[in-house]
């Protein structure tokens, strides 16, 4: 038992070692990124109004979702009830996709700015 165990133990760190020196000699190769092109917000939005319809203003889409999800926090939903919530939702989600696009980054300057846009909207 001893010696099955010592010999799984000796495969498992071999095995992990091979793997980290390989990822080592992947990662001293010269830099070759590849050279990303986003299409320009205007694309975008043209794209998904063309994909989903009319998109609605953040502040609109902010609140919505706000209400859809004060609803579904609301443990005493029948299932038929739920069941509207959950379609007005994905009703909701598809008028705001162009949410997705709103923050290009995930710095933490940018999520700050993101949160107090959405408290400015549910604040009016």
């Amino acid at each position: 038992m001893n010696k099955t165990l010592f010999i799984v133990l000796i495969i498992g760190i071999t095995s992990c070692s091979e793997d980290s020196t390989s990822s080592k000699n992947t990662t001293s190769i010269p830099n070759q990124s590849k050279i990303i092109d986003y299409p320009s917000q205007d694309n975008n939005v043209a794209r998904i109004e063309g994909k989903y319809g009319m998109q609605w203003d953040f502040c609109d889409c902010v609140k919505k979702n706000d209400s859809i999800d004060k609803l579904l926090k609301n443990q005493s939903l029948s299932d038929s009830e739920l069941d509207k919530v959950l379609k007005r939702a994905d009703e909701v989600e598809n008028k705001c996709k162009i949410l997705l696009t709103d923050l290009k980054s995930n710095k933490p300057s940018d999520r700050q700015r993101h949160q107090e846009k959405v408290k400015a909207c549910l604040e009016n």
